[in-house]
């Protein structure tokens, strides 16, 4: 698996849209009423989460493929910034991002990453920790719009910063109505392809221990 397919794995918005466009965008929702509250939601959910434990499975489109590719695995989060995506179906592949490094374990072989060192990897770490946590929503590098549904509300992300536009059409992200954590996101590239993340079984502030968090 190549760097520039790991851009995409983890991804794990707006002017206010007329309703009837918001609709057409995404059956189902319509525009936030008020989205000041909505957001202040999330925040509180983010600020009192410091563990997080969750099932994933997710789903990679590629126009040039038939079918898409679907992985699953286990997801891990602890703050400050910690974070560990392991992959066992249908391969065994492990991401870590520590303290500004990221460790990627491919066939048995471990190797290490400079987060900082490099402007896309270290935007696409910022991405995965803000739309994991949730934080995104007060980022300045996109313009977001906010749309509810039955069970979710949804946020849609556009970026503004150049080198993002270069490859990142939208992200969306969905948070669960009960307690505003995320559900989903999916990040669509310019192309169409898209990579979209769904978290199940989620724990919430458990005991972790540091070593998760490693390259092993």
């Amino acid at each position: 698996m190549s760097i520039f397919n790991f851009r995409f794995y983890f991804f794990t918005a707006y002017c206010l849209l007329l309703t009837v466009y918001s609709y057409a965008q995404y059956p189902g929702y319509k525009s936030v009423s008020d989205a000041t509250t909505f957001r202040k939601k999330a925040q509180e959910y983010t600020r009192k989460t410091n563990s997080l434990e969750s099932d994933f499975k997710q789903v990679k489109h590629l126009s040039m493929l038939t079918e898409n590719s679907v992985s699953k695995g286990k997801f891990w989060f602890k703050k400050d910034n910690l974070l560990r995506w392991e992959y066992k179906e249908p391969v065994q592949y492990l991401i870590v991002l520590n303290s500004g490094k990221a460790y990627i374990k491919d066939n048995g072989k471990v190797r290490k990453f400079d987060m900082n060192s490099n402007r896309i990897f270290r935007q696409v770490n910022e991405l995965m920790l803000a739309a994991v946590k949730g934080d995104i929503l007060e980022s300045a590098d996109y313009k977001i719009t906010y749309f509810e549904g039955t069970d979710s509300f949804l946020a849609e992300l556009l970026p503004l910063q150049k080198n993002m536009k270069e490859y990142v059409k939208n992200i969306l992200i969905y948070f669960d109505k009960k307690d505003f954590s995320v559900i989903k996101f999916r990040m669509t590239e310019l192309s169409g392809d898209y990579t979209e993340v769904e978290f199940g079984n989620k724990k919430a502030n458990i005991s972790l221990e540091s070593g998760i968090f490693t390259g092993n």
